[in-house]
């Protein structure tokens, strides 16, 4: 039996597409790991959007987020339900809805603040902080590739 290190990938071995697949992966795996409850990284940067950007829209927070309109509204839903968020319907726009953060909210990220900032650090210390940098530099210049 092979070993994952030992997979032949093909024409994809190599690619920066296959590779952020994996490292994403690897990171979930950590993320859920350490951090409590069924919290995942995609929710909890909802959750400090809608604390940093009062007022956003659902649809500038799913862009912000990276994700659809329709995989945001399960996750608002349940932010709601948890009373970590408020849902309104916007006075400008009736169609949409403008999310603020609740004082339970507030709290929640407060509590998962020094987890997340661990395991980043964790990424610091293993990549080192100029690799590091130097990542998180690639991936924005990443995103602007259309």
């Amino acid at each position: 039996m092979r070993g994952k290190k030992d997979l032949d990938y093909g024409p994809m071995a190599n690619m920066v597409g296959v590779e952020l697949r994996l490292a994403l992966s690897h990171k979930e795996k950590i993320f859920r790991k350490h951090i409590p409850n069924k919290l995942l990284p995609g929710h909890l940067i909802v959750l400090i959007l809608i604390q940093k950007n009062p007022g956003l829209s659902q649809s500038a927070i799913a862009e912000a987020a990276g994700l659809d309109r329709s995989s945001l509204v399960p996750i608002l839903k349940n932010f709601e339900k948890e009373k970590l968020i408020r849902r309104k319907p916007s006075t400008i726009d009736k169609r949409s809805n403008i999310m603020t953060i609740t004082p339970k909210g507030e709290a929640f990220i407060e509590e998962m603040a020094p987890l997340i900032q661990s395991l980043e650090n964790d990424a610091i210390t293993t990549l080192g902080r100029r690799k590091h940098a130097q990542l998180i530099s690639l991936l924005k210049d990443f995103r602007k590739i259309k």
